[in-house]
């Protein structure tokens, strides 16, 4: 890669990509609670955003990886070849990460490394074959139509548009995925809910076309990222009057919600990286962001290694434990742990990033 390539490169991205996994690892590390824990059914917490958020990076990869390549394209055939091997190795190493979570014989085929890898693929193709407006029109669609469908459609049992947590007939789908379901009878990575996750990842594909139609003038992207973010962030607060938002059903409002979000949070990290050209706090996460999935793998093999149990105890029971009998209180022992989490799961990708070793998917 040339120089001039490399001093176009948006550390704002990276930064971005870096933040989201080091807010995965904090939201998923055991003792979290209030707004690092997810909402029981309706609301968006701060652990909330977490996913969408990855997924949004994902689109806008996508968007600039493919801005040159298009249906002609001569090297179509082994980029597609290259795009379905990413796409299942995400789906792949997302059923080896489960299986740290459950056993051979309750698999759990569902996940978040597997929706990723779906919408991965969905959107590779809808930016080859698609033109910008026709994938627009293709999320707008998507929203709609699952909107419509959970209004009109009824679970048997219950009356169409109902939406209570594990009765409503996007979870009542789930039961018919085979192995492990993550709450037992439905799943917040079920089947249903994974078409409108597919549109934030288009969301993402719309601030990667914001950013190349910049062409290079970064305050006039970061104020249309701003505008594009506030208007989805207001129409999803909108939608949610009559559609709430709900994380593990993925609703249309908490798309246009989160995505608008990402967008401020993306434009605001653009101003303070790109434009003004500051640098200050953004180091760790750039080097989370230059691994970031293998980060995640890694954060549930420590995870799982720290609740092994070893003479009847654990690591992370024997410091509850501890935190507890020293009279310590619940928020700062919670506080303490998810810091030395952190600090466990940055040794070996920081020893990576020395080493300039980037595993890409």
């Amino acid at each position: 890669m040339s120089s001039n390539k490399k001093s176009q490169r948006l550390l704002s991205l990276d930064v971005f990509r870096g933040l989201t996994i080091i807010a995965m690892i904090v939201v998923n590390s055991p003792n979290t609670y209030g707004e690092l824990s997810h909402a029981h059914w309706i609301g968006i917490n701060f652990a909330d955003l977490v996913f969408p958020f990855f997924i949004l990076i994902v689109g806008v990869a996508i968007s600039l990886g493919f801005k040159n390549i298009h249906s002609s394209s001569a090297a179509l055939p082994s980029i597609l070849k290259k795009v379905w091997r990413r796409a299942f190795t995400l789906i792949g190493l997302g059923l080896f990460v489960n299986l740290f979570y459950t056993h051979f014989e309750q698999i759990r085929l569902l996940g978040v490394l597997q929706r990723i890898g779906i919408v991965y693929l969905v959107c590779c193709y809808l930016a080859i074959y698609c033109k910008p407006k026709t994938v627009v029109t293709t999320g707008v669609a998507i929203l709609l139509l699952y909107w419509v469908f959970i209004l009109i459609v009824p679970a048997p049992g219950l009356p169409s548009g109902h939406l209570e947590r594990g009765e409503n007939i996007v979870n009542w789908f789930d039961q018919f995925v085979p192995g492990m379901l993550w709450r037992g009878t439905w799943d917040p990575e079920g089947l249903l809910s994974t078409f409108p996750s597919i549109v934030t990842g288009i969301m993402g594909m719309l601030i990667g076309h914001i950013i190349i139609k910049g062409k290079g003038e970064l305050p006039t992207t970061v104020m249309n990222l701003f505008v594009f973010g506030f208007l989805s962030f207001s129409l999803g607060c909108i939608w949610s009057l009559g559609f709430p938002f709900i994380k593990q059903a993925w609703t249309s409002s908490f798309v246009l919600a989160t995505g608008g979000m990402g967008a401020m949070i993306l434009a605001s990290m653009m101003w303070y990286t790109d434009v003004k050209g500051f640098r200050c706090g953004t180091k760790i996460a750039t080097i989370f962001g230059a691994n970031a999935i293998t980060a995640y793998i890694l954060h549930v093999i420590i995870e799982k290694l720290l609740d092994w149990k070893l003479s009847g105890a654990s690591i992370h029971s024997s410091y509850t434990e501890l935190m507890s009998t020293a009279g310590v209180s619940d928020f700062i022992s919670a506080a303490i742990w998810v810091i030395l989490f952190l600090g466990v799961c940055f040794i070996p990708v920081y020893a990576l990033y020395r080493k300039q070793i980037f595993i890409k998917i």
